[in-house]
């Protein structure tokens, strides 16, 4: 087994990579471009890739919002490039393609793998995007192929703009006696430690599971609870109680039952 990673450098892709180096599991690491089908070729063909995780995209919100056009070539261009050269090969890898749940309705109940799909930004319009056309071209050219829709992850490894890092570098600077003023405390969140993400990202692949998969804790939590849990002290946390309240909890019973 030779794991190929692309998005290596990312969060997730930091922690699946010593995870499965600790395992003594091989794996290469693509440093390539993946709106560059030479690139990928090269990397294919230097390595006996057996299995591929392919982690890389544009991911904050507010980074896809503004260079939606790259956001599209590198989240939706590049993962057809990975395939379209895999089909190339004579030995076809499995493929986990790194999806998310932004692309899911907002339900107060926690949401199965087949629920309404109605992405809540750009960034899960691309990703959506990517999946679909994905599925599509796995029905011409049949390769293993499984998708992780993956629910918000917190990790020390995690810089501004994600929630995490945000929150500890205001608890870090402002003033905690004050009124601490926090948008989006009421939505509901399905927060995991990444590292607890990735475990079940590498279970699924050593199994060779395809299909989608819900991939999270199945619990929910306040943005506000949350929040709360990180600081040293009692916060007076305020927020607007008009703001739409979104609900993003994963219903994690069929990845259960796959990696039982």
């Amino acid at each position: 087994m030779l794991i190929g990673i692309t998005g290596s450098r990312g969060v997730l892709g930091t922690i699946i990579s010593r995870q499965l180096q600790d395992a003594g599991i091989a794996i290469s690491l693509f440093e390539g471009d993946i709106t560059n089908r030479t690139d990928i070729a090269t990397w294919y063909q230097q390595q006996a890739i057996t299995h591929l995780i392919h982690l890389a995209a544009i991911v904050p919100v507010n980074i896809v919002s503004d260079n939606y056009k790259k956001a599209v070539e590198v989240n939706v261009q590049g993962t057809l490039n990975l395939l379209e050269v895999a089909k190339q090969l004579n030995h076809h890898p499995y493929f986990f393609y790194a999806g998310t749940c932004h692309i899911y309705r907002s339900s107060d109940k926690a949401i199965k793998e087949e629920d309404p799909i109605e992405p809540i930004n750009l960034y899960g319009n691309t990703k959506y995007v990517a999946e679909v056309l994905a599925a599509s071209f796995i029905e011409q050219y049949p390769l293993p192929f499984c998708v992780g829709r993956i629910f918000s992850f917190f990790h020390d490894s995690q810089k501004v703009p994600f929630l995490y890092p945000s929150i500890k570098k205001r608890l870090a600077t402002e003033d905690l006696t004050k009124p601490f003023v926090l948008r989006g405390a009421q939505s509901v969140r399905d927060l995991s430690n990444a590292e607890d993400l990735c475990k079940q990202i590498i279970q699924l692949v050593k199994k060779g599971s395809t299909g989608i998969y819900n991939i999270g804790s199945g619990k929910g939590s306040t943005i506000k609870d949350f929040v709360q849990s990180l600081s040293p002290v009692p916060l007076n946390i305020v927020f607007d109680a008009q703001e739409p309240i979104q609900y993003l909890i994963a219903d994690t019973t069929k990845l259960k039952n796959e990696l039982a």
